[in-house]
């Protein structure tokens, strides 16, 4: 397939530069908007607990004004492939990116063009900036996500156009905070925080003690359950010998075999309750296999078992514990095989065979990335080991990974190849070759200790 990628944006910025200044000058809340052109365009999506971001460069006299007069400006991105014509109208669903003006750096060196360079990071930094939160925004047990999420912006510096933006993926209903403790203990207290938290931090102490996930999306507020964010039916597919440009590997050993606990203390009560997963005695958490000659007790089982240790206060209900447990041990598991790909598509098919747009992937998107098949085949065709061998060190194997290879030809098949996605980088340039374009994903997943690799 032949790509045109194209971009462009859209700077907004208020009139007099900052906030501040239009406040202060009794100003109205009207915006200037600057069309341009970029020249380069690099774009971080990171996972829910931290903020998107982007450089996007272009000529001065698009936006080489004083660089204070950018600030508080919210910078819109759109990127997308021109049809056979060259034609490319952007709409909504080329939308790549919302966010705001970090910093902005006017180089007029004699020795090279006049070039304005605009960094930004999604909305997601106005909560983390938001450190030390006060008493005031935080949510109380009474309330349902909803009130949460308003009480929380009504303290958080700029956050105000994001207070109606919550969007619920595969949750039904509202929940409420006060589900997740004793009834005595909701009417009593707020959700317990750190003295020195953020309100991004308060925010997914509240989605969490609901077993659910929350990430920003442009100008919108998704919360969804760690089953949507981490899976997906039909993934995208990439294939080593036909999309993919670069890929390489590694195994992450310091998560292998562990699992969760939680503790969390009920000061009503003055007890403290517990959650495992995977539950004791699973296979998944056992220190060694040995043979057991005799039954063994729970805690004679549970010392014999690898599980990382978290307080997670302000639950109280068992229930609710576990299911928390279970999300947290998902997370943390898919650490342990961690890989990177680069591709120059735009475009793919899924496993289903519908088309694709990667420039939607994101953190949490499951993705499929193998072999391409034919080499699969052809390499289990061969009639003999030594011929196996000698057609995989043509191809660049060292004499010791062919062998490996060679060992476990007739298990390859049956390996999982779906992974989800850590970090996506999106480079697009232009120039006067006509400039490049890759996409960079970082996947992570978990493989089971019997040595194959799912992503379920």
């Amino acid at each position: 397939m032949i790509y045109r990628p194209r971009m462009t944006a859209t700077l907004s910025v208020p009139l007099l530069g900052t906030r501040a200044q239009r406040l202060s000058q009794e100003k109205n809340s009207e915006v200037i908007t600057l069309r341009l052109r970029p020249k380069r365009i690099r774009l971080e999506k990171n996972d829910h607990n931290h903020a998107d971001s982007i450089s996007l460069s272009c000529d001065w006299y698009e936006c080489g004004v004083d660089p204070r007069l950018l600030d508080d400006g919210v910078l819109t991105v759109y990127i997308g492939n021109a049809d056979d014509d060259g034609v490319w109208n952007p709409g909504p669903k080329d939308v790549r990116f919302i966010g705001l003006v970090r910093d902005v750096d006017a180089n007029r060196d004699s020795d090279a063009p006049a070039a304005v360079t605009i960094e930004c990071v999604d909305y997601t930094s106005l909560f983390l900036d938001a450190n030390r939160f006060g008493s005031a925004g935080i949510p109380t047990y009474s309330q349902n996500l909803e009130e949460a999420w308003r009480t929380i912006v009504s303290q958080t510096p700029g956050a105000e156009v994001l207070a109606d933006n919550l969007v619920f993926i595969g949750v039904q209903g509202v929940p409420k905070l006060g589900d997740a403790v004793s009834e005595r203990f909701r009417a009593l207290s707020s959700v317990p925080t750190k003295p020195d938290t953020d309100a991004w931090a308060v925010w997914q102490q509240c989605v969490g003690m609901c077993g659910l996930i929350s990430h920003i999306d442009g100008d919108r507020v998704i919360v969804t359950t760690a089953t949507n964010y981490y899976t997906e039916a039909d993934p995208p597919s990439l294939v080593w010998g036909k999309n993919v440009l670069k890929w390489r590997e590694s195994r992450n050993t310091g998560v292998v075999k562990k699992g969760v606990g939680l503790t969390s203390y009920d000061p009503i009560s003055g007890t403290t309750i517990e959650a495992v997963f995977p539950p004791v005695g699973d296979e998944r958490v056992r220190r060694k296999r040995v043979k057991a000659k005799k039954v063994q007790s729970a805690a004679t089982v549970r010392s014999n078992e690898q599980r990382e240790w978290f307080v997670y206060p302000g639950v109280t209900q068992v229930e609710q514990l576990e299911r928390i447990a279970e999300r947290v041990w998902e997370e943390m598991s898919r650490q342990e095989l961690e890989g990177h790909i680069t591709t120059a598509e735009m475009w793919t098919n899924t496993l289903g065979g519908v088309q694709f747009d990667l420039l939607r992937l994101g953190a949490g998107v499951s993705v499929h990335i193998g072999v391409d098949g034919n080499d699969r085949q052809l390499l289990s065709s061969m009639p003999s080991d030594s011929a196996r061998r000698e057609f995989l060190m043509q191809r660049g194997y060292t004499p010791d990974a062919a062998n490996l290879i060679v060992s476990n030809v007739k298990g390859l098949s049956g390996l999982e190849s779906k992974f989800f996605v850590k970090t996506v980088c999106i480079t697009l340039e232009v120039d006067e070759s006509g400039g490049q374009f890759t996409i960079d994903v970082d996947y992570i997943n978990r493989i089971q200790i019997d040595g194959s690799a799912t992503g379920t």
